[in-house]
C-alpha cells in the first residue's frame, strides 16, 4: 500500500482507473535509476536521499509516481540514527537546562550545551552534531536490499490498487482457484463478507472500510492484504465502489486478471501467509467453516485446556462474544493413542467441547465422553456443529438478557448507548439490545441503539424547530453524540423530503406533534 496522497487515478463517466506504470523502456529506466539512487545512498543521510529523488520530479516525472516507488523501496531499507547517545533524551536535558537557566544569548546557549555534554560524557561539538540525529532527514541508511526495476513496477501497481481499495465501500470478486488460501486469509484478517456459490466457484462480497464507522484504517489495511491472494489466482475479477475523497462521489473500479496479468506482483510478500495443517481433514474443515459466514471466529490450535493432570491443545476453538467452544478431531490413531486421547477427553471439566470422531473409531468408551460427539466418514460435517453453536449462542443471549432484566439499572447521562450499558454490566450488546426493548426507562426514549433523555430531546427539538435544511438538522443531532440522526427526526415527528439523493438538498418537515412522554 501507498500513502493515500500518492494515489494516481483518473475518473471518467462514473468510473475510476488507477494510473498504472507500464513495463516499457522509459518506465523501466526510471525504476532502475530510483533503485540505484537508494543503492548509492548507503551510509548517507535520508535527507540527502530525498533530495536526489527530488531530481526525478524536476525532470518532469509525476511526483506521486516517484515518491510512491520510493516509499516501497524504503521498506527494504534500515535507517538508524548515528549517535553515541539517545538524541531524544539529550534534547530533553538541554531544554530543561536552558529553561532552568533562562539562557537567551549564544554564550549562555554554549554554556548549556557544554554542561549537558559533560554530564553525558561527550564534548559540546559532538552533542551539537547528534542533538537532532534521530529526526527523519538525519537518519543514516545502513542497509538496502535492492530489487529489479521490473519487480518494483509490478509491486507499485499492486500497491496502487491496494491504496484505491482503502476508499472502497464494498468489493465483490471471483477467482478461478486458490479459494482455500483466500478463505483462510479473509477469516484471519477479520473482514466482513458474504459468499455466494456459483458454477465453478464463488462470488464473494466484502464490506469496504468506508462502510464502517470505526477503525477504518486498520480494516482498510486488512482488505488491501487480501488482494495479493486474489491476484495470485490464474483468472479473477474484482469490482469495488470507491468513495472519492474530495468530491464525495462514488466511482466504480473494475479490474480483470487479463488486464493485470504480468504487471502486478506481491514482491515483498505482504499478503497473509498460509497455515499448515496436521491433516487434510482439519484443512478441509477450516476452509469449509470459514466459507459459511457463521459470525464465529475460528482459531487453529488455541491455548491449552486442562485435562485432569495434563493438558490438551484442541484442534480448533470457536469464539464469539466471550464464549469459547472447543473442537477436537479424532482421526489418525493407534490403540495407545486412542486410549490416551479418551482419558484426556474424559477428564476435561468444560462441557463446551465438540468431539468429531472418525466412524472407524466408534466404541463404547467414546460414548461416555463429555460434550457433543459427532461422527464423520471423510469430512467433519458442518451442520451439526453450526446447530450446536447457534444453540449455545441463543442460550447465552437469553441467560444474559434475563440477568439484565433482574438488575436495577439506572441510566446516567442524557445519551446512553447499548454499548454503554453492556460495558457497565459486563454483558454482550446482543443481550442488552434484547432486554432494553422491553424496559421503559423513566425520563428516557429509545432512539435506535440509544436511550435519550426527554430533556436532551427537548433541547434538540428547540435547536432544529426553526431549521428547514436536512443537512443542518443532521449536524445538530450528530453534534449531540447520536449516530442515528434519522431515528431522532422520526421520534420527534419530522419527515424528510428528498430532492434527489443529495443530503444537502433534503428538507425536513414537521408532520405531527410528538409528546416526549409518548412510549
Amino acid at each position: 500500500m501507498l500513502p493515500s496522497d500518492l494515489l494516481r487515478a483518473r475518473v471518467s463517466r462514473g468510473r475510476i482507473f488507477p494510473i498504472y506504470a507500464n513495463l516499457d523502456s522509459g518506465m523501466l529506466s526510471l525504476a532502475g535509476r530510483i533503485v540505484e539512487t537508494f543503492r548509492n545512498s548507503s551510509g548517507r543521510r535520508k535527507g540527502d536521499l530525498i533530495r536526489k529523488l527530488k531530481a526525478f520530479e524536476d525532470e518532469g516525472f509525476d511526483y506521486r509516481l516517484v515518491r510512491g516507488m520510493a516509499a516501497l523501496l524504503e521498506r527494504m531499507c534500515i535507517f538508524e540514527a548515528e549517535s553515541p547517545i539517545d538524541p531524544k533524551e539529550a534534547r530533553m536535558m538541554v531544554f530543561e537546562e536552558a529553561s532552568r537557566t533562562k539562557a537567551v544569548s549564544m554564550e549562555e546557549r554554549k554554556k548549556v550545551i557544554d554542561g549537558v555534554a559533560s554530564r553525558l560524557g561527550i564534548n559540546g561539538k559532538t552533542l551539537e552534531k547528534v542533538l537532532y540525529s534521530d529526526l527523519d532527514d538525519e537518519l543514516i541508511l545502513r542497509s538496502f536490499n535492492p530489487i529489479s526495476p521490473e519487480a518494483l513496477i509490478k509491486y507499485y501497481n499492486l500497491s496502487l490498487t491496494q491504496t484505491l481499495l482503502l476508499r472502497s465501500l464494498r468489493m465483490v470478486f471471483t477467482a478461478s482457484g486458490n479459494w482455500k488460501s483466500i478463505f483462510r486469509a479473509m477469516k484471519r484478517l477479520g473482514l466482513m463478507y458474504s459468499i455466494e456459490q456459483k458454477v465453478g466457484g464463488y462470488e464473494v462480497y466484502v464490506d469496504g472500510p468506508m462502510s464502517i464507522f470505526k477503525m477504518t484504517d486498520r480494516y482498510g489495511a486488512s482488505l488491501a492484504k487480501l488482494l495479493p491472494k486474489i491476484v495470485a489466482t490464474e483468472s479473477w475479477f474484482a469490482k469495488a465502489d470507491v468513495l472519492a475523497k474530495r468530491k464525495n462521489r462514488i466511482y466504480v473500479f473494475e479490474l480483470y486478471s487479463k488486464e493485470a496479468k504480468g504487471i502486478m506482483e506481491d514482491v515483498f510478500g505482504e499478503g497473509i501467509s498460509d497455515e499448515q495443517y496436521d491433516s487434510t481433514v482439519e484443512e478441509r474443515f477450516a476452509n469449509s467453516f470459514a466459507a459459511c459466514g457463521s459470525g464465529w471466529a475460528l482459531r487453529r490450535e488455541p491455548e491449552p485446556i486442562l485435562a485432569g493432570r495434563s493438558v490438551l491443545i484442541p484442534d480448533f476453538s470457536f469464539e464469539k462474544r466471550g464464549m469459547k467452544i472447543y473442537l477436537e478431531i479424532v482421526g489418525f490413531w493407534t490403540h495407545d493413542y486412542l486410549e490416551k486421547k479418551i482419558r484426556k477427553l474424559s477428564s476435561i471439566v468444560s462441557e463446551d467441547l465438540i468431539v468429531a470422531v472418525d466412524e472407524s473409531l466408534a466404541c463404547s468408551k467414546l460414548q461416555k465422553l463429555k460434550g457433543r460427539i459427532i461422527y464423520y466418514r471423510k469430512d467433519v460435517p458442518l451442520r451439526p456443529i453450526l446447530e450446536y453453536l447457534k444453540q449455545r449462542e441463543e442460550e447465552s443471549i437469553e441467560a444474559e438478557a434475563q440477568l439484565l432484566m433482574m438488575k436495577q439499572m439506572r441510566l446516567e447521562g442524557d445519551i446512553v448507548s447499548v454499548e454503554d450499558i453492556a460495558r457497565k454490566y459486563g454483558l454482550s450488546t446482543e443481550a442488552v439490545d434484547k432486554a432494553v426493548q422491553s424496559i421503559d426507562f423513566d425520563g428516557y426514549r429509545r432512539i435506535g441503539k440509544y436511550q435519550v433523555s426527554n430533556a436532551k430531546l427537548a433541547e434538540i427539538e428547540g435547536k432544529i424547530s426553526s431549521l428547514e435544511n436536512l443537512a443542518d438538522a443532521l449536524k445538530v443531532i450528530e453534534a449531540c453524540g447520536i449516530n442515528d440522526p434519522f431515528e431522532v427526526l422520526k421520534a420527534l415527528g419530522y419527515a424528510v423530503v428528498w430532492e434527489g439523493l443529495n443530503v444537502e438538498k433534503g428538507k425536513i418537515r414537521k408532520e405531527r406533534s410528538q409528546s416526549l412522554d409518548d412510549a
